[in-house]
């Protein structure tokens, strides 16, 4: 198996949480490189750019695509990278996933891994990112690129800002309080939202400051029996369940999480979903769906909007 091919199942099989322990661009520079996608007129505060637009009302009939790792490819737009985010927001996506961790002087950087693994990047595989200070991770190249580096989360939140909402996939749980601190700091609470483990609803957050703060993305996977436990904590930051692709979610969307003003996630993990089976996890019950492949995400997105009469779809 090639290094490429290699980084297409090994990204497609990562979930967030994992315990596994070019030239830095700031949020200016990643915007003059794309200067032909900058937010129209009006779009601030729509359902492209903040949770409570649509995002946070179960009510809302809109379908919504998240790009996980950024519309990116094996080639030339790593995963993660800012050419990987840049192409998500001009191909449409109404999101981004991306991963956070925290280096030896605390700060929060975008990686996947700990270790850093060979097929992201040559010149710092093997090193891990907590050891390392964040002049150091940001300098690190992401393969195949020559001028894409690892970048500082308050750059990307600051890239994104009335662009996109932004998951963030915090790789360690010991780190969530370090995020949320980070994206109060930066003043995302309305566009940046939380990956967490069911468990850690009841039993982690509510110790962290501030944790009330920011919104949740809830991993249930296909534990359906634990929809009701999470319900019952009442938790309004808890806005969206993720659940399996091939689950079974229809009837708890209707009878359980949209009257208690839950929506409902699938991450698709396919290396290259199709638009028909992005499109038939919103057709079983998701309201969001989150995919490897960003431009097929938005056409399944486009589909569905269309045939619910949603303009623009």
């Amino acid at each position: 198996m090639s290094r490429l091919a290699g980084f297409g199942v090994a990204l497609a099989l990562a979930a967030c949480g994992s315990s596994s322990t070019g030239d830095t661009t700031d949020a200016a520079v990643i915007a003059d490189a794309a200067p032909d996608v900058t937010p129209p007129p009006g779009a601030m505060g729509d359902y492209r750019t903040s949770l409570a637009a649509c995002w946070t009302d179960a009510t809302c009939p809109r379908a919504l695509a998240i790009a996980h790792g950024g519309s990116w490819d094996a080639t030339n737009k790593p995963y993660d990278s800012n050419a990987a985010l840049i192409a998500a927001y001009a191909a449409d996506d109404d999101g981004v996933k991306i991963d956070v961790r925290f280096t030896s002087d605390n700060v929060a950087v975008i990686s996947h891994s700990s270790p850093i693994e060979l097929y992201e990047s040559l010149d710092c595989a093997n090193q891990k990112i907590e050891e390392m200070t964040a002049a150091q991770v940001t300098g690190c190249h992401r393969f195949p690129s020559s001028t894409e580096t690892f970048q500082r989360l308050d750059d990307v939140l600051n890239y994104i800002r009335g662009k996109m909402v932004v998951q963030l996939c915090v790789k360690r749980a010991v780190d969530y309080g370090r995020t949320i601190a980070e994206v109060r700091a930066q003043h995302a609470e309305d566009f940046a939202f939380i990956e967490i483990n069911a468990p850690e609803l009841g039993t982690l957050i509510p110790t962290l400051p501030n944790a009330d703060s920011v919104y949740y993305l809830v991993n249930v996977a296909s534990d359906l029996a634990a929809v009701d436990g999470l319900l019952a904590l009442n938790n309004p930051r808890a806005f969206m369940y993720e659940f399996d692709p091939g689950v079974a979610i229809g009837p708890a969307v209707t009878a359980k999480l949209h009257p208690a003003n839950v929506r409902a996630f699938v991450y698709d993990n396919a290396a290259s979903p199709t638009v028909d089976a992005l499109k038939g996890h919103y057709d079983a019950g998701a309201d969001v769906v989150s995919s490897q492949s960003g431009p097929k995400g938005v056409q399944a997105r486009v589909m569905v909007n269309t045939a619910r009469g949603l303009t623009p779809p």
